[in-house]
């Protein structure tokens, strides 16, 4: 075999296989339990009027091979039930405790919720669930996890070494986005004249902060922002595997709190190891603190405490029992008087 051949062969086993640090999986599945959880409670004020009795989505019919367990469920009150699965599958994710049970139940849930009503979600929803499938195939719960803690406690701070394949087809997922989203906007009449962004702030259901009226109506700032959210996201596509530009380029691109949540799929692995490290350290701190803080004994209101009784005893005995220094001193030779006199007695005599 040639050599470019052998060293393209050598890359892609790297790339794909070489083992690495689970440190970027355990931040990437904290991070997308976290935004799970809120998910699903957020789904609390529309789950009853679309999906209940009389809800406002009809039961869906699905192309062939399309699943989604809502249709089993819709218009009775099991959809609770199914949504309960839900948020118990993102605590559990979050916590990494039977972590990839818990990531699968995340997945058939966001699947059935975002096929049912796909006029109800946007792109973010559905970016929810393919995120979910990838920490489906991650080692997710290897280290920083309630899986880790009882397999192993010593070692729960400990990340093993694992292929990162599964967090690689993230990563592409991730730059698939953006040149995807770059290629459709090239398509569009108000991306190409560069009136997009002018029409798109406009909108008062869209746009989350009011936008002052000189800039929607100046034709070169209107230009810029709208040429320039297309340079910005054709950047994040291709840049964002340039290590220098990556963090520059990320920064150009939060658009939504589960598209920050991929961006952690490019998180270096020694740098998720000092973020855990540091949550680690923190933890123990606080735990320190608590002790520390913790009195050692409580006594009630009113209480006082009384010295134990003691029996009386024998004054012969009690005196057996002085120490020596409280016993009577020894008697010495008085020099130049033959006798024997206590010590205290001499000093006297000295003295006189």
């Amino acid at each position: 075999m040639t050599r470019p051949w052998t060293q393209l062969r050598d890359g892609w086993q790297r790339f794909w296989f070489a083992p690495q640090s689970t440190a970027p999986v355990e931040v990437l599945r904290i991070a997308f339990g976290l935004v799970m959880t809120v998910w699903m409670f957020s789904l609390v004020p529309v789950l009853d009027p679309f999906f209940g009795r009389g809800g406002a989505l009809p039961v869906r019919e699905l192309p062939f091979g399309g699943w989604t367990l809502f249709t089993l469920v819709q218009g009775s009150p099991l959809i609770w039930v199914l949504w309960s699965a839900g948020v118990l599958g993102a605590v559990a994710l979050t916590v990494g405790f039977r972590t990839r049970v818990a990531a699968l139940v995340v997945f058939v849930v966001v699947m059935s919720v975002t096929r049912s009503a796909p006029l109800a979600f946007n792109a973010g929803d559905g970016l929810i669930r393919v995120v979910a499938f990838y920490v489906l195939l991650m080692p997710a719960g290897s280290a920083a996890s309630v899986d880790k803690w009882r397999a192993d406690p010593g070692r729960l701070w400990t990340f093993p070494r694992r292929a990162p394949w599964a967090l690689r087809l993230a990563q592409i997922q991730l730059s698939v986005i953006y040149i995807s989203t770059v290629w459709e906007k090239a398509a569009g009449g108000g991306w190409r004249d560069g009136t997009a962004v002018s029409y798109a702030v406009r909108i008062g259901e869209v746009s989350r902060l009011p936008v002052p009226s000189f800039i929607t109506s100046s034709p070169l700032l209107t230009e810029l922002a709208t040429y320039g959210t297309v340079a910005a996201e054709l950047a994040i596509g291709v840049l964002v595997w340039n290590r220098a530009a990556r963090p520059w380029v990320l920064t150009l691109g939060v658009f939504s709190i589960t598209i920050v949540t991929l961006y952690l799929a490019f998180l270096p692995p020694e740098r998720a190891e000092q973020v855990l490290w540091w949550v680690r350290d923190r933890l123990a701190r606080r735990r320190r603190r608590r002790r520390v803080e913790e009195p050692a004994t409580e006594e009630e209101p009113g209480e006082r405490t009384v010295p134990e009784a003691r029996e009386p005893s024998d004054p012969e005995a009690e005196s057996a029992q002085e120490p020596e220094s409280a016993q009577e001193p020894e008697p010495v030779l008085v020099p130049g008087r033959g006798e024997i006199a206590s010590s205290e007695e001499s000093a006297v005599q000295r003295l006189s």
